[in-house]
């Protein structure tokens, strides 16, 4: 055969796998409403009006997470209030408790804490959050600030363990909060107004890499311990940061609630490489919220929602981000889409949520 016509066939037969490989690639893109989606970390006190038959309709399950152990009369607020959502629309709107931090210098504090926890299982809580307030805010009666892997949480760690339930871990904040206020930064909108939470200068507070060392010591202290890093575990600004850990804690997982807007600053090519060899390791999740008697203005814009439509607009925006191919624009900004392949999605979007938290329901 002519020396030109094998080349020019070899040329177009590469080029019709590389067409058919990117047409393949769209195709088995599943629809919106075709994948179950799982948003492991969200913050829905109020039952919206139309919420849950949008839910059904589009595949979401949204576990609802309670905050705030310092203030017990408001943690108890919305420990009733997932209560009750649960309980209307079941597997639908799921929970996570959390715990009492005001009275760790009581006696019997651990024993109050099991308790309660135990009381909030019995309820159908499917795991336990810890918030940001230690390590940032809690201090000991000698005024020294209290850390995430201080002994007073053992006893609380080895109970979830035994129990099965996963810790999902917001400590410190992401490394914005450490630096000056940035107009630029996808964390101004809420730094600018939670001054109390940007610790730019205020060199008495516990730094970033410490309350991050004190996270990764509760990983090597309980290794049976299921923990999963809320927002990136805060190390979104690098998802090789985050890889780092994984690769150093088997037990450790991360949900990327309010920083798919971290990722969508990284390289491309690096944040799809990372979830595809992490497959196994991260969840899905928004932190959208719905706090009882919170403006919505304090809540950080791509976060709120004020009606039932709002809530699959964020979703639909994020799949798009997940899911699509080429630019699209993200919170202002145009940016490109990952691609990501569909057994990794499944991952991401549900099963691994499936799999690390007993208790929720396909």
């Amino acid at each position: 055969m002519n020396y030109r016509i094998v080349c020019c066939l070899l040329l177009l037969g590469f080029w019709g796998c590389g067409n058919e490989s990117s047409k393949t690639a769209v195709e088995d893109a599943p629809p919106f409403d075709e994948i179950l989606k799982i948003d492991a970390h969200a913050h829905i006190f109020q039952d919206l009006e139309g919420l849950a038959p949008l839910l059904e309709k589009n595949r979401i399950r949204i576990v609802n997470i309670c905050v705030k152990g310092t203030d017990p009369a408001q943690m108890q607020q919305m420990e009733g209030g997932v209560e009750m959502l649960s309980r209307k629309y079941g597997k639908l709107l799921p929970f996570a408790s959390t715990f009492d931090v005001s009275r760790r210098d009581d006696p019997d504090y651990h024993q109050q804490v099991i308790k309660w926890l135990d009381a909030t299982f019995e309820a159908g809580a499917v795991m336990v959050k810890i918030w940001k307030e230690v390590g940032m805010q809690i201090k000991s009666q000698n005024g020294a600030f209290i850390m995430p892997d201080d002994v007073l949480f053992d006893p609380i760690y080895d109970h979830l363990e035994k129990r099965r339930k996963p810790l999902l871990a917001h400590l410190a904040e992401p490394r914005a909060a450490w630096m000056p206020l940035d107009p630029e930064s996808p964390h101004y909108p809420y730094y600018s107004k939670h001054p109390q939470f940007h610790m730019y200068g205020k060199t008495e507070y516990p730094s970033w890499d410490e309350i991050i060392a004190a996270r990764d010591n509760i990983l090597s202290k309980h290794p049976g311990l299921t923990v999963i890093g809320a927002h990136m575990g805060s190390m979104a600004y690098d998802v090789e940061v985050v890889a780092e850990r994984f690769d150093r804690y088997p037990n450790f997982y991360v949900d990327c609630s309010a920083r798919t807007k971290d990722m969508t600053l990284q390289s491309t090519e690096k944040v799809r490489n990372f979830i595809v060899k992490y497959q196994d390791r991260i969840l899905y999740g928004t932190d959208i919220a719905k706090f009882p008697g919170v403006d919505d203005a304090d809540i950080p814009p791509d976060q709120r929602i004020p009606d039932a439509q709002a809530v699959i607009d964020v979703y639909r925006r994020d799949y798009q981000y997940y899911v699509g191919t080429g630019m699209m624009e993200f919170l202002g900004k145009q940016v490109e889409c990952l691609g990501l392949p569909r057994d990794v999605l499944e991952k991401f979007y549900s099963q691994n949520a499936l799999r690390l938290i007993p208790g929720l329901v396909e």
